[in-house]
């Protein structure tokens, strides 16, 4: 079959005769048809993190179901499906993680793309029961988005937005956790890093969870423009903040730098005036590692925030006192949990997330991916762009 395969770092070749995957009676066989492109793909062509080559990459898949093993259930030949770029290794989904509905936390992760095969190849085969069906009126080149881009900030909204302490003094707090009772309904959201996830979570914080306000902070003003159009009702430039006031941050350090830092949190909180400038949720997006101080400055006290982007190096110069002295709630986040990404779909499927605006780039062909990833480390890439596996 033809292939994309990382053989080590930047060593990424089209390959038309890698061996096709033979399928257990338990999986099912998927045509790969289109995959979306993920930062997390250029980190391992640049060798960012380990992996064993030879590895085909890709982790955001749509496809068709073109054979079923003996055992497997609920799917048939023609199907349109989508895979989940993490999913349960362990046996009966019983580790820890598991059986706590961690499912995107099992003890043995099967992490497509990295830990093993991805879909940037013709075929792939994965365990029938983490293959979810989804209507064919959804457009593939858009539905692979779904399984890591929509589903992770969907994942990070519903379930680790929401403080401990609300849930503890809930009388019914099932429905802090509902789509139309959920505890973001009404409240003021800021996003830092508008691009392939930060997109998706404006685009959910206003469309899914129906916030009141959402704030989109990043330093390209075409990135703030797109969130607009997604949903964003306020957005602040960061860079340009800086400038104004004739800042140079990296310059800064010690009580300046956190000076400045407040600064740029006073101003993004500002916008919610009408509400006593009270930020419930900052989600940080950019995976940046500096943004996640100015993140903690620009939560209100007693409220969350919630790390969804990847930072690649740790943070510098951070008072951690102030995570005690807000009584904050820092949530981590990782992929989304099987139960969850099919009220993903779902959602989908009745027209409450806007692929078609969140998927910015389609004319590429698996041939082309390394251009891809060239023009997603260039900035050339508003939200996400999909390969086409021809």
């Amino acid at each position: 079959m033809k292939a994309a395969v990382l053989y080590g770092k930047e060593e990424l070749n089209i390959v038309t005769d890698f061996k096709d995957p033979v399928i257990k009676e338990s999986e099912v066989l998927i045509r790969s048809k289109y995959t979306g492109l993920c930062s997390t793909d250029r980190t391992l062509y640049r060798g960012f993190v380990p992996f064993k080559p030879p590895l085909i990459i890709g982790h955001e898949i749509a496809g068709i179901v073109e054979e079923i093993g003996k055992s497997s259930k609920n799917l048939q030949e023609g199907d349109h499906v989508i895979i989940p770029p993490v999913y349960p290794g362990c046996e009966d989904e019983n580790c820890p993680a598991c059986r706590e509905g961690l499912t995107n936390r099992c003890k043995n992760s099967i992490f497509i793309g990295h830990g093993v095969h991805g879909g940037d190849a013709e075929y792939i085969a994965v365990p029938s029961k983490y293959a979810f069906r989804i209507k064919d009126s959804v457009p593939l080149d858009e539905a692979c988005i779904i399984p890591d881009a929509v589903s992770t900030p969907f994942h990070a909204l519903k379930s680790r937005s929401v403080p401990p302490h609300i849930v503890q003094n809930s009388s019914n707090y099932k429905n802090l956790f509902q789509q139309k009772t959920h505890w973001l309904r009404g409240k003021n959201v800021v996003v830092f890093g508008v691009g392939g996830v930060g997109g998706p979570t404006v685009n959910l914080s206003s469309r899914y969870f129906q916030a009141k306000n959402i704030l989109a902070v990043d330093i390209f003003d075409k990135k703030l423009d797109f969130a607009k159009k997604l949903g964003a009702t306020h957005t602040v430039n960061m860079k340009s903040f800086f400038e104004e006031n004739k800042i140079n941050i990296n310059d800064l350090s010690g009580r300046e730098k956190a000076k400045a830092i407040s600064g740029l949190a006073r101003h993004i909180s500002s916008h919610f005036a009408e509400d006593k400038f009270q930020v419930d949720c900052v989600l940080d997006c950019s995976g940046v590692a500096d943004t996640f101080p100015v993140a903690v400055e620009t939560v209100s006290k007693n409220r969350t925030v919630i790390q969804v982007g990847w930072p690649p190096r740790p943070v510098q110069d951070f008072l951690n006192q102030k995570i005690m002295d807000k009584y904050l709630t820092i949530n981590g986040t990782w992929a989304c949990p099987m139960n969850e990404l099919e009220e993903n779909v779902k959602a989908v499927e009745d027209g409450i997330v806007d692929l078609n605006l969140l998927v910015t780039n389609k004319d590429y062909t698996l041939d082309k991916l390394e251009n891809a990833i060239h023009d997603l480390e260039g900035g050339k890439i508003l939200g996400r762009a999909t390969i086409n596996i021809i």
